[in-house]
């Protein structure tokens, strides 16, 4: 009996370890399981990434579902190779839908803005998040420069817009765009051209990858009839050539309708040009979406000093592609509900409804896919840049009987290239 009891002990502490061992193993199963579905529960956005006084500053949204512990970040100097990479401990906790700020301001180390770099986030799951951060000297950037108007009367003050847009490969974010003018321009004939203000606003911290940045100047032009002032600008740090021009021409007028035809009385704020699709908020990038519902707006400026500007139906922004022949208008609606489900809302728009007072600035809204409807017009199906000319027209007019009374008037607004995804 003895031997059996021995036996069967043995029989039993046997069998014992060995579930012991399967339950262990499922454990560690179960517990590697929950990790990796935990693990692919770890989304974040990097709102923004910049460098603030020798320091790396990144916002981040934890997106997921689960709290992330940023444990550490990897930095690796592109421009200079003889940079060794470096990692440094963060842990930065993060509850879901929680934004963290200032991460990185608190580590060791002095970053130049003059540089690129590559950052990577880690997390305590493992996750691995990057981030690129580059200098404008690295890429040639996408520039646009307009002049408001294009030609003025000797002593009139000029507008120069000037857009940048971070088109660098990889998806990187651009660091510290600054805007640079050359001053003074270059003039021909008698021409002078005198700095008043800008640029507005002066610099922009980062630039996420195709997004664009709107900066302003404003200078007094003199000069004789057919004398010229052409602007150059670029960014700071920018690669060797990468620059744009901008030439504005000086007209000698007697008869003040002229002016109206020639110089244009009405000015639009590029940098307040807003769209809206689908269930989405207003948006002031550059980037929509193919075959969609959209509404713009905008703000328009009348510089006539006496009469009031009343804008017609058939005014509108239109979209040409550059790789084809067709064109899209937008004509003018009278308001927008934004956001909305499925997709925008506009309310019809009455002819010359709209009075813009003089030297008064409003908002117009483009939308209808027909003068005085309600229904919306579509982007381009293709993908590509388009040109967006603001084609405004209407009467200008003063007095009691407007806007009946008043001088049928049109002008062309040029505008910027639109990158359609």
């Amino acid at each position: 009996m003895i031997f059996l009891v021995i036996v069967l002990s043995s029989v039993i502490g046997y069998f014992t370890y060995a579930i012991n061992l399967i339950e262990r193993v499922n454990d560690e199963v179960i517990t590697k399981g929950v990790q990796s579905i935990d693990k692919s529960k770890e989304t974040i956005e990097i709102i923004n990434v910049e460098i603030n006084d020798g320091k790396f500053d990144l916002t981040i949204k934890n997106t997921g579902q689960l709290p992330i512990n940023f444990t550490r970040l990897w930095v690796n100097n592109v421009t200079d190779s003889s940079w060794p990479l470096q990692n440094f401990t963060l842990n930065e906790v993060s509850s879901p839908g929680q934004i963290l700020h200032d991460v990185g301001q608190n580590i060791d180390l002095y970053a130049l803005e003059s540089e690129s770099y590559n950052l990577r986030l880690v997390t305590g799951r493992g996750n691995l998040f990057d981030v690129q951060l580059t200098s404008p000297q690295n890429d040639s950037l996408e520039m646009n420069l307009f002049s408001t108007p294009k030609s003025v009367l000797t002593g009139q003050d000029v507008t120069i817009w000037f857009g940048v847009t971070n088109n660098v490969t990889g998806g990187s974010v651009l660091q510290l765009v600054t805007p640079q003018i050359e001053d003074p321009p270059d003039v021909t004939g008698t021409a002078t051209a005198t700095y008043k203000e800008g640029p507005t606003p002066s610099s922009k911290e980062s630039l996420s990858h195709g997004d664009t940045a709107f900066f302003k100047w404003v200078y007094t032009v003199t000069g004789d009839d057919s004398d010229a002032v052409t602007f150059n600008a670029t960014v700071n740090d920018a690669k060797q050539g990468n620059f744009i021009s901008e030439q504005v021409n000086i007209v000698i007028l007697d008869d003040d309708s002229l002016l109206v035809e020639n110089a244009g009385v009405l000015q639009v704020d590029y940098a307040s040009l807003e769209w809206a699709q689908g269930t989405s908020d207003w948006s002031s990038g550059w980037n929509l979406n193919v075959n969609t519902d959209t509404v713009w707006r905008i703000n328009v400026t009348n510089n006539d000093p006496t009469e009031t500007f009343y804008i017609a139906d058939d005014a509108a922004l239109v979209l040409l592609p550059i790789a084809s022949s067709s064109k899209i208008p937008f004509y003018i609606a009278d308001d927008a509900t934004v956001p909305n489900t499925p997709s925008p809302s506009i309310t019809a728009y009455t002819n010359f409804d709209l009075g813009i007072a003089p030297g008064e600035e409003s908002r117009v809204y483009f939308a209808a896919d027909s003068p005085g409807d309600n229904s919306l017009s579509k982007t381009p199906a293709q993908k590509g840049i388009s040109q967006s000319p603001i084609l405004m027209f209407g009467k200008m007019c003063s007095g009691g009987s407007c806007p009946g009374s008043g001088t049928s008037y049109g002008q062309n607004i040029p505008f910027l290239g639109i990158l359609l995804e």
